[in-house]
């Protein structure tokens, strides 16, 4: 039977900002309200089955466990919490305390890797018991650029040099021998694109995930990686029609989980992709509905739907996730490949289609980037989003606006308020029956063609011929100014690089520079 030596392992600081910014507009997770309170009941789930040592236990009311503390200390670590506080000291003892004090002996690469792990993410010198285990961990590390012990059996384990590698990026330290240490994870990528936990084995979804991450931080750019592009089709082609992801392995039977979910969107987040994004969505659904769908009640995750598995483990990896942090969750690697990126953003190039619309919006603060660095092109746009799209493309912020929300759906103070009060009063937008605006709507290409033709000045518009459907005439008023993005489809909903195209060439059209 195949042995997982990590089971599995995105902060809450950074999901707030992605979801109220109003420079990074949209983002991960988009289902903001219900992200957020399924974050906050996982950690009062973790507050309940904390042990009076500090510990966490594999199932609620066992005994503490070293691994299982260390996930949940990295888990509300990137979830922003501070794990040496007396708010997780329920009877004067912190999960670090207890790591401190356990019995448990560590021998196996994986288990000195996660130590240390844990102990970055708190913020915490990386010596244990007087035991460096830098120093510990770089030993390991053969004359090819792999981490393991030969000694233990472990040749060939190429998740003990994947979570070596974390680790040792986690403490700050430079990776001994970098280059050797990727080429040798590049060659043992399989046929199929995939990642396996040992050499020779099937590949699976999971550490093809961990891979991701890997070697994005040691130094794979994502946006021209042959071995990055061939990973993330192995791993699409694991993506089931509930939008969750199976191990892909034969050894476990198939089916979505949320372990595979969690590493999964690790790995895209780390490759500069999108969780949520059309690209990895199936009948309107992905990997972050799919973990949310395995919430408990009591705040606690299932592995599968229906089933309960080492349940404060796969809650500690789903906060992780969701939180919107790759490992190491105390280092924001994925910025390094900005580094040998010819753009400002880490997931755009020079020859993405949209590029130069891309940047002209960007230079007049129409647009903006992500906190991780990417622009995400592929991001689906709100109806709120297009709002302050217009609002800063156009201009519109030099007019006054003297018209009021007026929206049941839009409270005050609202971040895009006034963006929407201003496209809304110049009649771009409209809102829709019951007084509403529905500004987290997703706008497709017939109601942004149909916006695009209302902000035309009258000579530009012309007369047109009202077609078979409601959107005809404006499509088609579009469509002869230049407006329309390549590949465009009325049904469909538009992205944020299909936006950035149109209103750049709109502000064409309007003679902005």
């Amino acid at each position: 039977m195949k042995k997982k030596v990590f089971a599995i392992g995105l902060s809450l600081a950074l999901f707030l900002v992605l979801v109220s910014s109003q420079a990074a507009l949209a983002g991960y997770p988009v289902t903001g309200s219900e992200a957020a309170s399924s974050l906050a009941r996982a950690v009062q789930y973790l507050h309940r089955v904390q042990n009076r040592d500090g510990g966490f236990p594999a199932k609620p009311g066992g005994e503490s466990s070293q691994a299982v503390t260390c996930w949940v200390i990295m888990a509300l670590e990137a979830a922003g919490e501070d794990v040496a506080g007396t708010a997780w000291a329920p009877s004067g003892k912190s999960p670090l305390d207890y790591l401190e004090t356990c019995k448990d002996h560590i021998q196996e690469t994986c288990d000195y890797a996660r130590l240390l792990l844990a102990l970055s993410a708190a913020a915490k010198d990386p010596k244990y018991k007087e035991l460096d285990l830098t120093e510990k961990i770089s030993s390991f590390q053969q004359s090819d650029g792999a981490f393991f012990q030969p000694g233990r059996g472990e040749k060939g384990m190429i998740n003990a040099h994947m979570w070596s590698v974390l680790a040792l990026a986690s403490a700050g330290k430079k990776i001994p021998n970098q280059d050797k240490a990727r080429e040798w994870l590049l060659a043992r990528q399989n046929g199929d694109g995939g990642f396996s936990w040992l050499e020779g084995y099937q590949s699976d979804a999971d550490d093809t995930g961990v891979a991701l991450q890997v070697l994005v931080l040691l130094g794979e750019n994502p946006n021209n990686s042959t071995a990055v592009k061939n990973a993330l089709a192995y791993i699409k082609r694991c993506q089931e029609d509930n939008g969750g992801f199976n191990c892909g392995d034969a050894w476990m039977a198939s089916g979505a989980n949320a372990a595979s979910d969690a590493w999964v969107i690790q790995g895209l987040i780390a490759a500069g992709e999108d969780p949520q994004g059309l690209k990895w969505s199936k009948n309107g659904k992905n990997a972050v509905t799919h973990l949310l769908s395995l919430q408990n009640s009591d705040g606690s995750f299932n592995w599968k739907e229906g089933l309960a598995s080492s349940p404060v483990t796969m809650t500690a990896y789903a906060v992780t996730a969701l939180a919107g942090k790759p490992f190491p969750v105390n280092v924001n690697y994925w910025k390094q490949s900005k580094s040998e990126s010819k753009s400002v953003f880490s997931d755009l190039t020079p020859e993405y289609w949209a590029y130069d619309s891309i940047m002209k919006l960007v230079q007049v603060k129409a647009l903006g980037g992500y906190p991780d660095g990417s622009f995400r092109p592929e991001n689906r746009v709100t109806r709120a989003e297009l709002a302050v799209f217009l609002y800063r493309g156009l201009g519109l912020e030099e007019a006054e606006s003297k018209a009021s929300n007026g929206f049941a759906d839009v409270p005050k103070n609202y971040w895009a308020g006034q963006a929407i009060a201003a496209v809304v009063s110049k009649g771009y937008m409209k809102g829709k029956p019951g007084g509403l605006f529905d500004p987290n709507g997703k706008i497709t290409g017939a109601e942004l063609a149909s916006i695009l033709a209302r902000a035309l000045p009258p000579d530009k518009a012309g007369s047109v011929t009202a077609g078979p459907y409601w959107y005809s005439a404006s499509v088609e008023a579009a469509r002869k100014n230049g407006l329309l993005y390549p590949d465009f489809q009325a049904a469909l909903p538009a992205t944020r690089a299909q936006c950035a195209y149109s209103i750049a060439q709109l502000r064409n059209v309007l003679g902005m520079k």
